[in-house]
């Protein structure tokens, strides 16, 4: 086993292998401030017009939004960085980070293509490194102690929700979740 995978739970190495050599592409903010990145062949997400329940008091702009057909272009696998502080690099220098979605979408633009070729995570910190091919990385930190990380949606229709708490979820990503979190850390590398 690589040595970015040793003592992580087995779901990590299973679902970043498969990604490793796979440019991303359409990497921009995503619900700000947040990233995302598209990854694999891309497809269309149709969304109906649809209304807000009686029971939720929606404002007019939700309505408005709800009220309309939404088209979004995803890749087979879409990694978000969501709730996470978070800073791109290109050998070295600081392109982006959390911020603005001015800088946001510059962050995005330079890394567009670049391969990934290394992900791991340092369980104890929550701190993640994603690694690129042509000299770019991300790197995410908690930015609070309980919120989910990122997500990794996957062509099978799952995601990975990775919180700052050490723990994750794996499961459907059309079902609303349960609270059965994981350990990120397996459990021989829990021991002294």
């Amino acid at each position: 086993m690589k040595r970015e995978f040793l003592g992580l739970a087995p779901i990590f190495e299973r679902l970043f292998r498969p990604l490793y050599g796979q440019p991303c592409w359409g990497v921009g903010p995503g619900i700000r401030p947040t990233l995302a990145l598209e990854f694999g062949k891309p497809h269309l997400e149709i969304h109906e017009p649809a209304t807000a329940s009686k029971s939720a008091s929606a404002s007019a702009r939700v309505k408005t939004y709800l009220a309309r057909r939404r088209i979004f272009v995803y890749g087979q696998w879409h990694l978000w960085l969501y709730s996470c502080n978070w800073e791109l690099l290109n050998k070295g220098q600081k392109v982006g980070c959390r911020s603005r979605d001015a800088t946001i979408q510059r962050a995005g633009n330079s890394l567009n293509g670049e391969k990934l070729i290394r992900f791991s995570i340092a369980a104890r910190s929550m701190r993640c490194h994603f690694e690129f091919d042509l000299g770019s990385s991300i790197r995410t930190w908690p930015s609070d102690s309980k919120s989910d990380q990122w997500l990794l949606y996957t062509p099978s229709h799952k995601v990975l929700i990775v919180r700052a708490d050490g723990t994750y979820q794996y499961g459907r990503s059309d079902i609303p979740r349960d609270d059965r979190w994981k350990a990120i850390r397996a459990a021989d590398a829990l021991q002294p």
